[in-house]
């Protein structure tokens, strides 16, 4: 009987210490199960959240600038460093922090642009107004050094990018519009395309017969011999064998005060043989968000 006792008091304690066991393996495998779950919810918003709409800033030391300047970059959803990219250049029309004329990325992101073309979306900030030139005399105005030698190198160091100009389209408007044409034709073996509206024409169509434009000529880029290095007309006439046989160029054009010399520089590439895209409409707001981009855009895109 004592034996029997004593067998049925150590299956009590081997049933406790198996209660006990079991009990704390539960815990064990729902606690883990919960931080396994969690671990797993956290990847899924870190790796979205990382890349779904998501509009990286930069802070970069520029020569070229007054003080340092801000990068902003849009990746598309699903982005990896194992692919190269295109990268689309969107050149400001105003100063840095300055909104007053809408916000592009936003744009994009709206209507899906950087996913649609699997693009690299940049937008440079500049310290003043930019007119993508280098200022013959102010030395903290060299913006299309800025953009040369600053923005593009920082770009292909740090993001997967599509090297040389296969890789590199340029859009703007007004005053950027004018960037966008200048430094597609100035460095034609750098950029693939360049997409403007509105484009900030009257400085060239108007100097030297205005005065009021020769003034602002002579402020933009220093002096007008200087002016004459950036003048749009005078690189589609300098540069138009550079081009090559495919259009380059879409001059997309509004109705208003930058209508008229739209037209000119239309004609002029007509005259010249340089094969591009010409688009006039009806007045609309001279603004990033007036909807012109999907057609920009889908230009310099189309048939890459």
């Amino acid at each position: 009987m004592k034996q029997e006792n004593g067998i049925l008091e150590v299956d009590s304690e081997i049933n406790k210490l198996l209660k006990i066991f079991t009990s704390r393996l539960r815990k064990l495998i729902i606690r883990d199960f919960f931080l396994l779950v969690f671990i797993c919810l956290l990847n899924i918003v870190f790796i979205h959240g990382q890349y779904s709409n998501e509009i990286k800033s930069h802070n970069i030391s520029s020569p070229f600038q007054k003080e340092n300047t801000t990068i902003r970059i849009l990746l598309p959803d699903h982005f990896t460093i194992n692919k190269k990219y295109k990268v689309l250049y969107v050149l400001p029309v105003r100063e840095q922090g300055n909104k007053k004329s809408g916000d592009p990325l936003m744009e994009i992101i709206k209507d899906d642009l950087h996913n649609k073309y699997k693009l690299i979306c940049v937008f440079p900030g500049y310290t003043h107004l930019p007119w993508y030139a280098d200022h013959s005399v102010d030395k903290t105005k060299q913006d299309e050094s800025h953009f040369l030698k600053t923005v593009l190198p920082f770009v292909d160091e740090n993001y997967p990018t599509i090297r040389g100009k296969e890789g590199r389209l340029l859009m703007g408007f007004s005053k950027s519009g004018w960037g966008a044409l200048t430094l597609l034709l100035r460095n034609p073996e750098i950029f693939k395309k360049a997409a403007g509206w509105d484009i900030g024409i009257r400085m060239d169509t108007n100097v030297p017969a205005d005065s009021s434009f020769v003034k602002a000529a002579v402020s933009t880029f220093g002096d007008l011999e200087n002016f004459e290095k950036y003048r749009v007309s005078t690189l589609l006439k300098k540069n138009k064998d550079k081009l090559g046989m495919t259009s380059r160029i879409f001059y997309y054009n509004t109705e208003g005060n930058r209508a008229k010399g739209g037209t000119v520089i239309h004609k002029l590439m007509v005259e010249l043989g340089i094969p591009h895209l010409y688009f006039y409409e009806r007045k609309r707001k001279h603004r990033w968000d007036s909807g012109w981009i999907p057609e920009a855009i889908n230009f310099l895109v189309e048939n890459e």
